[in-house]
């Protein structure tokens, strides 16, 4: 690979203004600019993009650290902050984690390291504590809201509308209701049982409640588990039409079921749904990131009962 060091050798001049006439930073003669440009086309010279960015300061690359992508939730989080970095000229680096911690604090790393101007967790294993520590070497933006008031964060507010969901289902006459979840042991699924305790007056069984939903597949693969319950508050439309159709192809009584993220699919079965504006909370979670604001905002989820 070509160097600079082997350009001034070529040309006779030295290292420091090889650079300028390649960066276009700083003076050189006519006569230098147009040897050393020649001689670096000869060579198919190419300058180190990552170096540039990093000595103006910025990379203008925005990581996002995706637990994974086939959940609807984190694909219309992306969705947003794609939409707004297309318009606004950063590029978007994809993290995948898994919930890994080392390998998030790994990103975290990166930011330290200024390979990434900002992070934005759409969820997260590391602690409150440990990103805390990170921020002072750039933004660090939640999707999700945080314990402590002094992280960034944009969310969305979906305690109102997972309470006007159970309130319905409630009045549908549903006694034992199934929980369809991702992981069991997240903001979210502390959000959803609080919902139905306000509701129910009662706290659930732990037998009502299926973590492990990602995919479709995964709900179809658990729907022969919840024939014993009359109602189902899913994750995700495509969770809740999976289920649907593996009791239609049953052909046993349907549970009365609620997704969420107001998907196709759910539309198409005319499935009551939650919309949390995921994408929503990705453009603003993103304009939080590049605008290095330090609040926390949250946007209203709705229940839809009628599509």
């Amino acid at each position: 690979m070509t160097s600079l060091s082997d350009i001034a050798k070529l040309t006779g001049y030295s290292k420091a203004t090889v650079s300028r006439v390649l960066s276009g930073n700083g003076y050189a003669s006519q006569k230098a600019c147009e040897k050393i440009l020649k001689t670096a086309a000869e060579l198919d010279y190419a300058t180190n993009a990552i170096a540039q960015e990093l000595a103006h300061g910025a990379t203008h690359n925005i990581g996002v650290v995706l637990p994974y992508i086939k959940a609807s939730f984190f694909s219309k989080i992306l969705e947003g902050i794609l939409e707004r970095s297309f318009e606004t000229g950063y590029k978007i680096i994809i993290l995948p984690s898994n919930y890994n911690q080392d390998l998030e604090i790994q990103y975290l790393e990166k930011l330290r390291k200024k390979a990434l101007d900002a992070i934005i967790f759409t969820s997260r294993q590391v602690s409150e504590e440990t990103i805390l520590k990170y921020q002072k070497y750039g933004p660090i933006v939640l999707c999700y809201r945080p314990e402590n008031s002094n992280i960034p964060a944009t969310y969305a507010n979906r305690i109102p509308a997972y309470r006007q969901a159970f309130q319905w289902l409630k009045e549908q006459n549903c006694s034992n209701i199934g929980f369809l979840l991702s992981r069991g042991n997240s903001p979210t699924i502390s959000t959803t049982l609080q919902a139905y305790r306000d509701i129910y007056k009662i706290t659930p069984h732990l037998e009502q409640i299926k973590s492990g939903l990602i995919s479709a597949e995964d709900a179809y693969r658990l729907a022969p588990e919840l024939i014993q319950f009359d109602g189902i508050f899913a994750n995700s439309d495509d969770i809740a039409a999976n289920v649907w159709r593996w009791f239609d192809e049953q052909q046993l009584p349907k549970p009365i079921i609620v997704g969420q993220e107001r998907l196709l699919s759910g539309q198409l079965l005319k499935i009551p749904t939650v919309d949390n504006h995921c994408q929503e909370v990705g453009r603003m979670a993103f304009e939080q990131a590049i605008s290095k604001t330090m609040e926390q905002s949250s946007i209203h989820s709705e229940f839809i009962l009628k599509r």
